[in-house]
């Protein structure tokens, strides 16, 4: 290891691959020989983050969960006769063609510049120093293991935005990305690992973490605990086939830590003459969740039509809540509106379909984390793949039975077969992890390898010059699109190059050894 935070915070840099001027102020941790971070209390303080910066949609629009808050129409037609490219575009038409890496030039609106400032503004600064500073031993075995939790976690992200898929027959080869230790030697080129290799890298993290014996079971809700490492470990174990360690993981972070949200008891009733209103409201904070990393506004996702049929018609949200269609959605400030916007959906406004831009301003969760509704579908899938179809029906039960209208509720029948069990979970998981982006990183792993976990999206898209209009005037009703219309369809196949995300241009021009991995 290096002799001082300063170097190891360069470190960070050469993992970024940034010029060291744009970020020289965090450079100089220790001024004139006088360090601020020689002491625990000190190095505790670099874990108090909100992880605000990881806010970056791509892969919502990728899935076709969320889209673009913008002319649909005039994007396509940009897009695919005037050559005009941007990131959204591409996603939009799910076109395989296109240059990627000219469209991701800005470090500050990419998830690598984030995910690997994380590990080197934070994890690896603490590990660099943490063994030698003064203060508590409990506590310096307590914050080491945050931050080698932490330095797994977003590597695992990394891995799984700029790599293929984990495939047994190929991680060995695959190439993955690269995995920052504290100890990085600042004259070199970081390297880029192999898949297989960032993965033991990771698990080694979580072992190395395990051993401390020294997360705490009820942490601080925007910090590291044992819970959310197991469940981290879960994952991790998901990805690289290891079912039986991913449930024993599972069930050990359910085992801490267990609670969900009951949609059926958070309903309050907002009086509107002539009628009271129930209106869904979910907790400020989601007890859900097991590390609580970024604040999110629900009302800043537009919501597709796809995603929105995914639910049930009797689901609380949809019904009640963030994803409310009722005739008083102006209530919590979700409005059916048009795409281009237009509150009135007045005629001539470009549009190609109607959609539900949810605005309860008092809900927020995290998109990165994991919760304990993740443990759940883990602990679902493993008893899928050891053939106990009944057992994981019993669990996407428990779910479906707290998210749909007491009187409307149906359980999915115990003698489901295991086609059709695939199919629920992923419908389940999907609803459950709208707006994240674990949607996208589950349908990447199932997309991988197995024929009957694969699936191929496809998508119409109905362009309207002249726009949408409600049907009988009533915008509860839906809308109807004003003639001529066009409509485009397009697939997004399993083993598409565009479940790779592109490295940044920045980060390929600085570094020769990193190549793109699709």
């Amino acid at each position: 290891m290096k002799n001082t935070i300063k170097h190891t915070l360069h470190i960070a840099l050469i993992a970024l691959l940034v010029a060291s001027s744009g970020c020289s102020e965090f450079t100089d941790i220790t001024p004139k020989g006088q360090s601020i971070l020689d002491k625990v209390e000190d190095l505790d303080l670099l874990l108090n983050d909100d992880y605000g910066q990881l806010s970056s949609w791509e892969s919502f629009y990728l899935l076709n969960d969320a889209v673009p808050p913008q002319n649909i129409l005039e994007m396509v037609t940009r897009h695919e006769t005037e050559g005009i490219h941007t990131v959204e575009s591409v996603f939009v038409t799910w076109d395989e063609n296109v240059d990627r890496t000219t469209l991701t030039q800005d470090p500050q609106q990419n998830l690598y510049a984030a995910f690997y400032g994380i590990i080197g503004k934070i994890a690896n600064p603490i590990l660099a120093q943490v063994d030698r500073a003064s203060g508590s031993k409990a506590k310096a075995d307590q914050i080491k293991a945050e931050a080698l939790v932490l330095r797994a976690y977003f590597h695992y992200l990394a891995v799984n935005f700029y790599a293929k898929a984990y495939n047994p027959a190929t991680a060995a080869t695959d190439g993955g990305v690269p995995y920052m230790f504290e100890d990085f030697d600042m004259t070199e080129l970081a390297n880029k690992r192999t898949v297989q290799e960032v993965y033991n890298f990771i698990l080694a993290d979580l072992d190395a973490a395990f051993a401390l014996n020294a997360l705490p079971e009820t942490p601080n809700r925007m910090r590291i605990g044992k819970a959310f490492a197991y469940a981290l470990k879960a994952k991790v174990l998901m990805a690289t086939r290891d079912y039986s360690g991913a449930n024993q993981a599972a069930t050990a972070s359910l085992e801490i830590y267990n609670r969900l949200i009951d949609h059926r008891n958070q309903n309050v009733s907002i009086p509107m003459p002539p009628f009271d209103i129930q209106v869904f409201a979910r907790p400020r904070f989601n007890d859900e969740d097991l590390f609580y990393m970024m604040t999110s506004f629900t009302g800043r996702f537009v919501y597709s039509p796809e995603l929105l049929a995914s639910f049930d018609p009797n689901d609380i949200l949809i019904n009640f809540g963030e994803l409310e269609d009722n005739v008083y959605p102006i209530l919590t400030g979700g409005m059916k509106m048009n795409q281009g916007g237009n509150m009135t959906s007045l005629a001539g406004v470009q549009a190609w379909f109607h959609y539900v831009m949810a605005g309860d301003f008092n809900v927020l969760y995290t998109i990165n984390g994991l919760s304990t509704v993740d443990m759940l579908l883990t602990q679902a899938e493993c008893k899928i793949r050891s053939n106990d179809i009944s057992g994981a029906i019993t669990i996407l039960n428990q779910l479906r039975e707290r998210r749909i209208i007491p009187s409307a509720y149906l359980p999915l029948p115990a003698g489901t077969n295991e086609t059709d069990a695939i199919a629920a979970l992923k419908k389940v998981s999907r609803c459950e992890n709208f707006a994240t982006v674990k949607n996208f990183i589950n349908m990447k792993r199932w997309n991988a390898t197995e024929s009957q976990w694969q699936e191929t999206l496809t998508k119409t898209l109905t362009l309207a010059v002249n726009g949408f209009m409600p049907i009988g005037g009533n915008p509860a009703n839906g809308w109807m699109a004003i003639p001529p219309t066009t409509d485009k369809t397009y697939t997004l196949r399993p083993d598409s190059p565009l479940w790779v995300f592109p490295f940044p241009q920045y980060v390929t021009s600085f570094n020769p050894n990193i190549t793109q991995n699709y």
